[in-house]
């Protein structure tokens, strides 16, 4: 994330209404309730430095098999977090999601300055957990719309611990990104720097990253997302354009491919290649 001055200049009541509101007001609504058992969650708490409980979800796969640590987008809900730990879950992929300070069960008031040490925090809990449970799979960041700027912050100071990046529906300037939502930072009288600094971070990120993006995206549009694309070192990066008409649906429009999308970029990364089918002899 970039310097917490710069992201302080976001911490506006129309910005922090735009991107926290849906969150906020979702969690726990009938139209959000799961049958009981399905992609069910244990709780992990996060202690930011400023005494904030930050509340993470852990819903666990096979231990081996890859740790997901996700960001919600702006747009998310709980139904729909609940669908992607059930996709996920039938690879054995572990997801721990994170509640944004101020919103579902994390304490605090919503804070876009304060979310690199509330991802930290995160971090730091997981890792803790991870041990504690003896748990070796890989880990890999992920993070939708806002969360993937907060994905792609935590991943660049924890690179070494890390396999990889996804980042659903990302953008690559902050002001684009506001605009879309009818925000125009320029007019508010903010430093020249830009807040998320994602181009400049994604330029300094080794690893490789999985790009999903809708090819109707209105909020950034593929040529946006494409500059952001070339800045990655790695030359494992992929981007995935999904046939869908907005960002918001991209993982039920895409279905069971958009988890075996993910699948198999984690099972490349980690030396795995798909099975060659034999060939089967005809007779004569």
């Amino acid at each position: 994330m970039a310097k917490i001055n710069h992201l302080s200049q976001l911490d506006r009541p129309e910005i922090i209404d735009s991107l926290f509101k849906n969150i906020k007001d979702s969690y726990g609504t009938a139209k959000e309730s799961r049958p009981a058992g399905e992609a069910a969650a244990e709780a992990l708490t996060a202690k930011s430095p400023d005494g904030v409980e930050i509340h993470c979800r852990v819903f666990r796969g096979i231990p081996e098999e890859p740790h997901i640590l996700f960001f919600p987008a702006e747009y998310d809900s709980e139904a729909g977090i609940i669908d992607l730990a059930a996709g996920l879950g039938h690879f054995g992929i572990t997801l721990i999601t994170m509640d944004y300070r101020g919103c579902w069960r994390s304490g605090g008031e919503p804070s876009i300055s304060a979310l690199p040490q509330d991802a930290d925090a995160f971090y730091q809990a997981v890792k803790n957990w991870y041990d504690t449970e003896q748990r070796t799979g890989p880990v890999i960041f992920m993070g939708r719309s806002l969360g993937s700027a907060v994905a792609l912050d935590l991943a660049c100071r924890h690179s070494d611990d890390s396999l990889a990046l996804i980042m659903e529906s990302a953008f690559d300037l902050t002001e684009g990104f506001l605009s879309s939502k009818g925000i125009q930072i320029n007019e508010l009288g903010l430093s020249d720097e830009d807040p998320f600094s994602n181009r400049s971070k994604m330029s300094n990120y080794s690893k490789a990253v999985l790009f999903l993006h809708s090819h109707h995206d209105k909020v950034i549009s593929l040529n946006q997302i494409e500059w952001l694309v070339v800045e990655s070192r790695s030359k494992a990066t992929q981007l995935q354009i999904v046939p869908c008409e907005c960002r918001e649906d991209i993982a039920e429009k895409a279905g069971d491919l958009y988890f075996a999308v993910i699948k198999d970029f984690l099972n490349r990364r980690m030396g795995r290649r798909p099975r060659k089918r034999r060939k089967s002899k005809k007779k004569l």
